[in-house]
């Protein structure tokens, strides 16, 4: 199969055609916001049109800010049928957003070559844990980043 390597911003009118009709759309993540459980350029995530049972707290979504800026976060709660409060894994500031800006949802995860349903007690249980560290997370993603920047640093000396 060929590759098209480009953003999901760059052909968000194309993705919100194949969503709508039922198409699940294999991306690379991008950025740092979904640390460390998604890893920038390394994990894949599958994407796909939202049943309403797939709109609850944990479930990571993709969504078009009010700026047009595509964002992939997870729900921290669900306010009402219409309102969500969504958080990057690794940040610590929420924003609200409406349904009717939910583009797509994760329904599976590629990481080294293993596929994993989203909603797998493997995920499951990696994210209960790091939603029980919340109060520690800014000092763990300073730790995390120190360290990557460390092995980035190592690696380059070779």
């Amino acid at each position: 199969m060929d590759k098209l390597n480009c953003s999901v911003a760059e052909i968000s009118e194309l993705v919100d055609e194949l969503i709508d009709e039922n198409a699940v759309l294999p991306f690379y993540v991008s950025g740092s916001s979904m640390n460390p459980f998604l890893i920038s350029r390394r994990d894949i995530v599958y994407l796909k049109k939202p049943q309403p049972d797939d709109l609850k707290k944990g479930r990571i979504l993709l969504f078009r800010r009010k700026d047009g800026a595509l964002v992939l976060h997870r729900v921290k709660c669900v306010l009402n049928d219409s309102v969500f409060v969504m958080l990057g894994d690794a940040q610590s500031q929420t924003e609200k957003i409406d349904k009717a800006q939910i583009v797509a949802v994760v329904s599976e995860i590629e990481r080294k070559g293993k596929i994993r349903k989203a909603e797998s007690s493997y995920w499951k249980t990696i994210y209960a844990i790091w939603r029980m560290l919340t109060p520690f997370r800014p000092f763990i993603m300073r730790v995390w980043f120190k360290i990557r920047r460390i092995k980035r640093k190592n690696r380059a000396e070779f």
